[in-house]
């Protein structure tokens, strides 16, 4: 059986589409596909809620009528697991999905406890049908969801990707950092709960400082790892998935990266993304850091280690609460744009001053009995005031091709042009 599968990145539309904004050149590419997917960066609700003590960066949050908005591009199925989904603590949550449940569209990727946060939802077109798991390694710890313990009910969250980071520096360096931590006492409190066992040791060849673990090493630099546990549930949900409906595919929501810049995936998301790949997953989308990132097919399955943004309006909410002015030392009384106009100087810094944020890729796949046939990739040059998508003409393709090829160079994918479209060279 033939399936085609259309995906984007984050979706984070704060306000109606304008009268003069024409999404039908899009709609009539995702409308081919069998199963439209995309990744719900927000919260969704048209009442006042409580704000979380702290939020993925800003607190996001839109009007019910903005989903309406999203659903007019054709899609019917997303994830929600990712940095802004408990910026309104559980009752965003929970009005988020009834957003969802109202208009009949399958999400995933967080709920009343972490079975539910977990678990694959079901999307089906006919006789065809995927599964879809949503999955974010970048949150603040209490926005995890919890697992029932005996007679403890579980805690609402988000489907948690958890990872471990030991830096690497020389013996010298090291030296100087046990000095420091003398010092400082910087772990004095921490030292003395490991002593009575309520805070775990460090590992064996490890010191701590802090939140952070270093090892000796002559080559400087970082290694991270996928926590044990949340992969293997990962791995247990898509083989359960992929039983029920053939094929299952994932999206990970990811901050983090190698190095200082927003274009390359960090170890722990690669070792991820494969794991969920050799466990029978058809395609991994990345989302998060709101740039492009390289796309690797591995073992036949495609991992889009960041899709970028569909839309991207997190400069125009039209809420923020106290606690965003605390943060940024800003006087009370100021309006929600002049806070945002403030932090961003006057949209000359910030996420929204990066051309790199507004530029991202379509990834159209086709199927045939879950044998990846054919990858295409639409470029996608988002309007720079307006936050919105519209297809990339050849010029902005040959620039997004540039620089795909630059990042793929070290999984071996090669991507060439046809015209504006992107194609897979197998």
């Amino acid at each position: 059986m033939e399936k085609k599968i259309c995906a984007v990145g984050d979706v984070i539309l704060m306000e109606s589409l304008p009268d003069d904004y024409d999404l039908q050149a899009l709609k009539d590419i995702i409308c081919q596909a069998d199963m439209k997917l995309f990744n719900l960066e927000e919260v969704l609700c048209d009442e006042d809620i409580y704000a979380s003590s702290y939020c993925g960066g800003t607190w996001l949050m839109a009007r019910t009528k903005c989903l309406d908005e999203v659903l007019k591009f054709g899609f019917n199925g997303c994830g929600y697991a990712n940095n802004h989904t408990m910026d309104y603590s559980y009752d965003g949550l929970f009005a988020t999905k009834k957003a969802l449940a109202d208009r009949s569209l399958p999400g995933c990727g967080a709920g009343k406890d972490l079975e539910e946060a977990a678990s694959y939802v079901k999307i089906q077109q006919g006789e065809k049908k995927i599964g879809l798991i949503s999955i974010c390694s970048t949150f603040n710890d209490a926005a995890r969801a919890g697992d029932p313990d005996g007679d403890m009910p579980g805690r609402p969250g988000l489907n948690p990707l958890r990872f471990s980071t030991v830096y690497q520096i020389t013996p010298e360096h090291m030296k100087s950092l046990k000095e420091m931590a003398a010092g400082t006492c910087i772990d004095g409190r921490r030292n003395r709960s490991r002593m009575g066992g309520y805070t775990p040791a460090v590992p064996e060849g490890q010191f701590g400082f802090g939140e952070y673990f270093f090892e000796e090493s002559e080559v400087e630099g970082k290694r991270s790892k996928p926590k044990k546990e949340d992969v293997e549930r990962t791995v247990r949900e898509i083989q359960r998935a992929k039983a029920e409906c053939g094929q299952v595919f994932v999206y990970v929501h990811s901050h983090e990266i190698k190095h200082e810049m927003d274009d390359e995936p960090d170890d722990f998301l690669v070792e991820f993304c494969h794991a969920c790949a050799e466990a029978g997953a058809s395609a991994v989308f990345g989302t998060g850091t709101h740039q492009l990132k390289a796309v690797e097919v591995y073992k036949g399955c495609p991992i889009f280690y960041s899709l970028g943004n569909f839309i991207f309006q997190t400069d125009q909410v039209f809420c923020l609460p106290a606690d965003f002015n605390e943060k940024y030392h800003y006087p009370a009384g100021i309006s929600t744009q002049e806070k945002i106009a403030r932090r961003s100087a006057g949209g000359t810094k910030g996420l929204h001053a990066d051309v790199n944020n507004f530029r991202s890729l379509m990834p159209f796949m086709t199927f045939e009995d879950g044998i990846l046939k054919e990858l295409k990739l639409y470029p996608l040059r988002l309007n720079m005031e307006t936050g919105l998508p519209a297809l990339a003409d050849a010029q902005e393709a040959e620039v997004i091709l540039n620089y795909m090829n630059e990042r793929n160079a070290p999984y071996g994918t090669k991507l060439a042009r046809r015209d504006s479209v992107i194609v897979w060279e197998a």
